[in-house]
């Protein structure tokens, strides 16, 4: 089978590729960066190193293509492959959604029946539905009849860390990668047979793992890196030493885990466990994952459904604590970079409009209450500290 995948990055090598590869697809990347298309072609090959305590394997990643995004034979690619893959951001998907529909289109026109799958593996709660809705609306009515029948919108989690900060060859195509590694995706939304890709679980469950690893993972990775932001370190390997942060991180990850205790009746035990291990990979020495891309896009972060935000209203909801997830909360609306345009935009938006009603017109909280006022004081206490340290 023919798999294309958009985003030729630190994910989109290191792991999703890499796992495309390994499972015997013939793999075409593409990505919008031409350099590093140009840098593909000509290496041919990448190595992606995988580290752990006590282990270390080096995969090398060969007999692929590349191809520029913008490209004309991108959308005759679309039209013939039966896999395509996404690790190109968020931010990024509505501008995919256009090309794909393009190619989509193309592979109607050429009364193709062969079925075409999508799994964007994106940090996004169902980030292949999201897709699914831009790419419905692009593409005239008359043919999501084709649609519905032949192209599969394959929700998944991905889970796996892949610092941006680490190359171990002069090419800087190769990669130092997490041995962790899950991506679980939703069986029933694949038309046609299921691609069988190593590692790949198919579940009947997969929101819950889905809120699992982001209302988990990336909630603990968030706060650390913005916590570790207002102390002037520039690694989660940093920050996660630091005992305040960790303490912190660590409780905020438990907060929102009794949220998904109690939605979904996860073992607490289990769960618990689950948390242990994050911050074990967070104190991984061998992965130096750096604060700024961790932190990097505060307003997403900060939006009603994401990972800051989502576990707070969920504890609101239960009548659960949710003190430690206030602090990181803080510390986000603390997060000044001036390489960053959505942390550009949201300090422009706390002087205009002071930091209250910056949170309530980002994350849609309720102005005076609760949670309000907690988040609000906790960040008078962190910006105090944050503006005596960088001025």
């Amino acid at each position: 089978m023919k798999v294309l995948h958009f985003g030729a990055g630190n994910i989109g090598r290191a792991f999703i590729g890499r796992t495309i590869f390994q499972s015997g697809y013939d793999l075409t990347f593409t990505d919008v960066n031409e350099n590093l298309i140009n840098s593909l072609n000509d290496c041919k090959n990448y190595k992606v190193k995988l580290v752990g305590y006590n282990y270390e394997k080096i995969i090398h990643v060969n007999n692929f293509r590349a191809i520029y995004l913008n490209c004309p034979d991108l959308l005759k690619i679309i039209s013939n492959v039966g896999l395509i893959t996404t690790a190109v951001g968020v931010s990024s998907l509505k501008k995919i959604a256009f090309i794909l529909a393009e190619g989509i289109i193309l592979k109607i026109k050429l009364k193709s029946i062969i079925p075409l799958n999508i799994i964007a593996c994106e940090n996004k709660t169902q980030a292949s539905s999201f897709l699914k809705n831009l790419i419905y609306k692009i593409i005239s009515l008359k043919y999501h009849q084709y649609l519905n029948k032949y192209i599969g919108f394959v929700d998944c989690s991905i889970d796996t860390i892949v610092p941006s900060t680490l190359s171990f060859e002069k090419n800087n195509l190769s990669l130092i990668a997490e041995n962790f590694k899950e991506w679980i995706v939703n069986k029933k939304q694949f038309k046609g047979d299921i691609p069988k890709i190593i590692d790949m679980t198919r579940s009947d469950d997969l929101m819950s793992f889905i809120d699992r690893k982001i209302l988990t993972l990336n909630t603990g990775h968030a706060i650390a890196a913005y916590l570790g932001w207002t102390k002037k370190y520039t690694t989660i390997y940093e920050s996660i030493q630091d005992h305040d942060i960790k303490n912190i991180v660590q409780s905020a990850m438990e907060e929102s885990g009794l949220t998904l205790i109690k939605k979904y009746n996860f073992d607490k035990k289990m769960h618990f466990f689950y948390i242990k291990n994050i911050l074990t990979r967070f104190k991984n020495p061998f992965l130096i994952d750096n604060v700024e891309r961790i932190a990097r896009n505060p307003l997403q972060k900060l939006s009603e459904n994401e990972r800051l935000i989502k576990p707070l209203l969920s504890a609101k909801k239960y009548d659960l604590p949710y003190h430690n997830l206030t602090k990181g909360i803080a510390a986000a609306l603390c997060y000044k970079n001036k390489n960053d345009l959505e942390s550009i935009k949201m300090n422009d938006l706390i002087k205009t409009l002071g930091v209250e009603k910056t949170l309530n017109q980002i994350s849609n909280l309720q102005l005076g209450s609760q949670e309000m006022n907690a988040i609000i004081n906790a960040y008078i206490s962190i910006n105090a500290v944050y503006s005596e340290k960088f001025n």
